[in-house]
């Protein structure tokens, strides 16, 4: 499982993309755009998604090498 620098990273990577989105969108928190169907926000917040998922499956995966169980799957 999680090693808690893993949770340490991630935790620092939210805060820091937080705080990018208190200075540079803070309108975001409140027009939540990407629950229109059928707009560009939408489909950036889904590819936004699929993103951090497949970084955190990468971040597994090297956990699972360190470990000796590197059988996530993809």
């Amino acid at each position: 499982m999680f090693q808690k620098s893993s949770v340490s990273m991630l935790r620092q990577r939210r805060d820091n993309i937080r705080e990018w989105l208190e200075e540079e969108a803070p309108y975001t928190d409140v027009d939540q755009r990407h629950l229109d169907a059928h707009t560009p926000e939408r489909a950036y917040w889904h590819h936004g998604y699929q993103a951090a998922l497949s970084d955190i499956m990468a971040m597994l995966a090297l956990e699972g090498e360190k470990t000796g169980t590197s059988d996530i799957p993809n």
